[in-house]
């Protein structure tokens, strides 16, 4: 019989990598397209034909955003809750590294 292999320790880095939530909340319109609004920040709403497409413009943007408020005196202007979502609306949340 083989004998079990030990298992490796897991290598950790030691610098923390900053990760932020963004919150989602995504609807189909009558005529395909998608739009979503970011939940927890102002101001940001997006469309796409599709929810891949949109999510990406979401995270590029988001991290621009909170890139831009983090390097500033001012502070990230967190909507805290969240703003709801309406019955029409899913939400995905989305962890975002910087």
């Amino acid at each position: 019989m083989n004998e079990p292999r030990p298992i490796p320790e897991l290598q950790t880095v030691g610098s923390s990598v900053a990760v932020f939530n963004c919150v989602v909340h995504i609807l189909r319109e009558e005529n395909g397209v998608i739009c979503g609004r970011v939940a927890n920040l102002p101001d940001l709403v997006f469309t796409a034909q599709t929810e891949r497409d949109l999510l990406a413009k979401i995270v590029k943007e988001f991290k621009r955003v909170v890139r831009e408020y983090s390097q500033s005196d001012a502070g990230i202007p967190w909507v805290e809750p969240p703003s709801p979502k309406t019955a029409n609306e899913q939400t995905r949340l989305i962890p975002v590294h910087l």
